[in-house]
């Protein structure tokens, strides 16, 4: 049976048999759990604090991630070309795009050659150092930004409708630190 809970040894009990024994347990882990909160020095503040921003950093990928399925992009290619664009010249060296990136994809080279292979952008070696690899966007690139910011910026403004613009700047100016 697949959720049937599996026999304890004598001492333990049954679950469903002995309830008071259950309770008793889940009192044992959690005095357990509060010595090694206290041994690890755990700031329940600062633990709270970093788990919500965890996940509302989560829900956001996954909810922009969603709505760029609508243009066919995931959010990593997303990001990639949001730096390019944002670029002076509309190329960048790949380590720059790297570093600039909200999370790096485990495998930066391979998600640009998917890229390249998609015709989003180009990826070419640097005329004066071909250690560096530039990447450029293309204009299907461009067209692919075109069809995707509106989804993306929609979905920020929707997760975000709840604050005020002085809200927003104080959740920037407060998160700021985190990002260094």
């Amino acid at each position: 049976m697949r959720n049937a809970v599996p026999e304890r040894s004598a001492p333990r009990g049954d679950y469903h048999s002995n309830p008071k024994e259950f309770q008793w347990e889940i009192g044992i882990g959690m005095k357990r759990f509060a010595t090694l909160s206290r041994q690890a020095k755990r700031d329940l503040d600062a633990s709270r604090a970093a788990l919500s921003v965890m996940k509302v950093g989560a829900r956001v990928a996954r909810e922009i991630d969603r709505a760029l399925a609508g243009a066919e992009l995931t959010l990593p290619q997303f990001n990639v070309l949001m730096e390019i664009a944002a670029s002076d010249a509309g190329m960048m060296p790949m380590h720059e795009v790297n570093a600039r990136l909200v999370t790096t994809p485990p495998n930066l080279s391979w998600l640009t050659g998917r890229m390249r292979d998609a015709a989003l952008i180009t990826k070419e070696r640097d005329r004066d150092d071909a250690r560096v690899v530039q990447l450029a966007i293309t204009e299907t690139g461009w067209k692919a930004l075109e069809q995707a910011m509106p989804l993306a910026f929609e979905v920020e403004r929707r997760l975000l409708s709840k604050y005020s613009k002085a809200e927003l700047r104080r959740i920037t100016t407060l998160l700021e630190p985190l990002m260094h």
